[in-house]
């Protein structure tokens, strides 16, 4: 399991019987920062009947403009056809070729996202003990141009830090993965479907000696490696 370490004299070094404050971090809001994808837009039936009327105006005129340049072939006064039907057959059919690409290759980000993050911790922790934790968040509203989305998983990690001792003599700050998990997106809990619910187990097993710090890491599941999003303290409680 991953562990992290940043060396500490124990000569110059004031808390030799404690560990260094802890520096939490619990946002209430988050976006993830791996790759958005994109989808096709979807419109609502009003806007299908607007883009087919639309489609079908500049159908026709480019077709006028071609019927027009027939009609001046005929020859005698009908030439002056030509002077509409040429530029009524390029704009159109330009226009109408344009319309289509750009309308049909539009598209949309998905930015993964939730607000009003809430951890709930609990009145504390044993290491011998289960530990069974949520988040509940809202999906945060779309803007322009986007849809908004929650995580579908969201990964967890048990941290213990603890002072160690190196061969050298020094202190060792190491925080220790003792336990991790994925937890998935359940069903909403409102009416509104815009609130996520997230839950998760772990269990850390026998706790090591001396002066410790157990925390919580959620870590965006679509990168792995990168850093946590939130990181919440735990209060020990005295083994049951």
């Amino acid at each position: 399991m991953p562990q992290r370490h940043s060396s500490i004299d124990l000569i110059a070094h004031p808390r030799v019987a404690g560990l260094p404050p802890f520096d939490e971090h619990v946002p209430t809001e988050w976006c993830s920062d791996a790759p958005q994808a994109t989808e096709r837009m979807q419109k609502p039936f009003s806007d299908r009947i607007a883009w087919l009327v639309a489609l079908a105006v500049l159908a026709f005129m480019a077709a006028f403009g071609f019927q027009a340049i027939t009609w001046s072939l005929r020859g005698g006064w009908q030439w002056l056809w030509l002077l509409v039907g040429l530029p009524f057959s390029g704009i159109f059919s330009v226009s109408t070729v344009m319309f289509l690409v750009t309308t049909l290759r539009e598209r949309r980000r998905v930015r993964v996202a939730l607000e009003n993050m809430s951890l709930e911790r609990g009145e504390g922790f044993r290491a011998d003990m289960p530990l069974d934790q949520r988040l509940r968040a809202t999906v945060p509203p779309a803007r322009d141009g986007e849809r908004t989305a929650a995580p579908e998983r969201i990964g967890v990690r048990l941290m213990q830090r603890a002072i160690r001792h190196d061969p050298d003599g020094h202190a060792v700050l190491v925080d220790e993965c003792r336990d991790e998990t994925v937890a998935h997106c359940e069903a909403t809990d409102d009416a509104r479907g815009s609130r996520r619910v997230y839950a998760w187990t772990l269990r850390a097993g026998p706790a090591h000696e001396g002066a410790t710090q157990w925390f919580i890491t959620l870590h965006d599941a679509a990168l792995p490696g990168g850093p946590p999003f939130l990181v919440a303290a735990l209060r020990e409680l005295p083994s049951g």
